[in-house]
């Protein structure tokens, strides 16, 4: 009960939080939206009720919600990771391959992490509850839910694409892709250089393209993950404030 209460605390906070500015789900990416910091927390009791709605709330969101803010914990690591990355691959002379390697691996591991945290949010939206709910409580709980889902899973899943194509990179540099190395036997007729760009040239709109300069593409890198995070915090404040008043109302 203990979990419970501390999860509706944090509800309470975010809600509690400044308003950002609007920023529509369909346009994700960049991830430009302004976030708001969330007060210290206050606790207004423990989920008893068993009306639908505080079922839900206890058994869905809160741990849902619980799952988003390990996710932003994670994604603070992550967006210090980043920089340093960007470094390294600015500065493959002085550094050996296995150092990016070694760095694209630990972000490798943050998300996976956030697409498990992610999936969490699935499942709860999943469940047989929010399946054609009836109740105005539940509906509206599921909608603010699916919001807050869309927004961690998209900085999940963008950041698991970004890890994948500095993998493609880091395995198209160690591969001899000259026409003589491919020309195979004698006689043979020589297969033309590839004119498809490295994924990491090709970059989907919003995900940052490391170009070569170390300070630039820092700050560039950088920018993309403060953007994503403000993202997400808008969702977690707009999502509380739908959540505020049942979790009220379930208190106790």
């Amino acid at each position: 009960m203990h979990v419970l209460a501390a999860s509706v605390a944090l509800v309470v906070a975010l809600a509690a939080a400044p308003t950002p500015t609007p920023f529509p789900l369909g346009t994700l990416q960049p991830f430009g939206a302004p976030g708001a910091t969330a007060p210290p927390l206050p606790n207004i009791g423990r989920v008893r009720s068993a009306a639908p709605a505080c079922s839900a709330m206890r058994d869905l969101i809160l741990p849902s919600f619980a799952a988003a803010r390990r996710s932003d914990v994670r994604f603070e690591e992550t967006r210090k990771k980043l920089p340093n990355y960007a470094e390294l691959v600015d500065d493959q002379l002085n550094r050996p391959p296995v150092y990016r390697e070694s760095a694209l691996a630990r972000i490798d591991e943050d998300a996976t992490k956030l697409m498990e945290e992610a999936q969490i949010i699935s499942k709860a939206l999943g469940d047989p509850r929010f399946v054609r709910p009836t109740d105005p409580e539940v509906i509206a709980e599921k909608q603010a839910l699916q919001q807050l889902y869309d927004a961690v899973a998209s900085r999940a899943f963008t950041l698991n694409e970004f890890v994948m194509r500095q993998q493609v990179a880091i395995a198209k540099n160690g591969i001899d892709t000259s026409t003589a190395a491919f020309a195979g036997q004698r006689g043979a007729q020589t297969a033309p250089p590839t004119t498809q760009p490295l994924p990491v040239l090709t970059a989907p709109p919003g995900m940052p393209v490391l170009m070569g300069n170390d300070l630039s593409d820092k700050q560039v890198i950088n920018q993309w993950a403060v953007d994503m995070t403000r993202v997400v915090r808008y969702y977690e404040n707009s999502s509380a404030k739908t959540f505020l008043p049942i979790a009220q109302k379930c208190r106790g």
